[in-house]
């Protein structure tokens, strides 16, 4: 049986290879499942790190395709009148990726299903979480849509699935406590977050706690201690790129544009959700009015599993400043007819 096994058993490089084949097909839930199986097969080797790093961008991009597939089939859904099934869709792409501008599209097409909505008790947020055997539906926040017959655990690693996958995979060692945390704080939930944290001080590994209390902390709008908290998860664990994102967001949103483009640069330098923060610093470009800037930076990412997003923002600019040939390229070739 042994040597049957090693027969037909895959290596990561056979995993990554099958994975490829259903990415190209378009079939990306597969895909996703061959490339996580492949990153859990990878050796300790320099030449197993290699190939573990080629896996986890192959997965970032299988779940950034899945969060596009599930855009469309929202606003499908929403010209059709399905709204319930409309937000379903868009609750699962905010799990998928962190991509700002479709994180963005689906929050905007959130508001839209809710004005529209007649049935608001559909958007009523969980129950008491003491023993997180309850959990209920979404009220437009990062949580998906389920019913409460899905055990919380299960529901924890559906949300914590949006993650880079080394965060993912440190977030689902974790234990209850802060998986209910984490639940409390997709929907909102912040103070009761708090006290769920304040259990795993001293457990849960410190990066990782600094780094969640403080994104609690500055959605409160107490953004000082966020802050400090965030700098300081970032000295303990340099590569966690969370505590980077989550600076990153803290400072645009506090208009720090300068402070948070050098953030950014150094996302982008170490490779910390460069995909994103090449991203976010477009948008800084182009919300100053430095339209060529980010019309360069967008262009970089045309390569990338980016590509669309970037296309879409390049499209506007390149229209608003009357270069209406080089936008009909990008268009053609990057937009089709679905371009909005």
């Amino acid at each position: 049986m042994k040597i049957l096994s090693k027969l037909f058993s895959k290596s990561p490089l056979d995993l990554l290879a099958k994975g490829d084949r259903h990415l190209e097909s378009e079939s990306f839930f597969d895909a996703r499942t061959c490339y996580e199986d492949g990153l859990q097969r990878c050796s300790n080797s320099a030449e197993g790190q290699d190939l573990a790093d080629k896996l986890k961008k192959r997965i970032e991009t299988a779940n950034y395709k899945l969060a596009e597939l599930n855009l469309s089939e929202a606003e499908f859904a929403f010209t059709r009148g399905e709204i319930r099934k409309a937000i379903d869709n868009l609750e699962l792409v905010k799990t998928l990726t962190y991509d700002a501008i479709i994180r963005e599209k689906a929050e905007v097409l959130i508001q839209q299903c809710c004005a529209t909505d007649d049935n608001p008790e559909e958007q009523a947020k969980a129950s008491d979480c003491s023993s997180c055997s309850h959990v209920s539906g979404s009220d437009g926040s990062d949580s998906p849509h389920y019913d409460e017959s899905l055990p919380p655990m299960e529901y924890y690693d559906l949300l914590i699935r949006q993650l880079p996958i080394e965060q993912y995979l440190r977030y689902s060692e974790l234990g209850e406590d802060f998986a209910c945390a984490y639940i409390a704080t997709s929907q909102d939930r912040h103070e009761e977050a708090l006290s769920y944290l304040e259990k795993c001080a001293g457990i849960t590994d410190q990066d990782i706690y600094y780094c969640e209390t403080g994104k609690i902390l500055h959605r409160l709008g107490n953004d000082q201690d966020a802050e400090q908290l965030l700098r300081k998860a970032i000295q303990v664990n340099r590569k966690n790129t969370l505590s980077w994102y989550n600076l990153a967001l803290l400072l645009i949103e506090s208009g720090r544009l300068d402070e948070c483009l050098q953030v950014l640069d150094t996302m982008v330098a170490e490779e910390y959700m460069p995909g994103e923060a090449m991203l976010m610093r477009a948008e800084i470009m182009e919300s100053t009015g430095d339209h060529e800037r980010a019309i360069n930076q967008y262009t970089q990412l045309l390569t990338t599993p980016y590509a669309r997003t970037a296309a879409e923002k390049m499209y506007g600019i390149l229209l608003l400043t009357d270069r209406q040939n080089d936008a009909a390229v990008i268009f053609k070739k990057y937009l089709g007819k679905c371009c909005h």
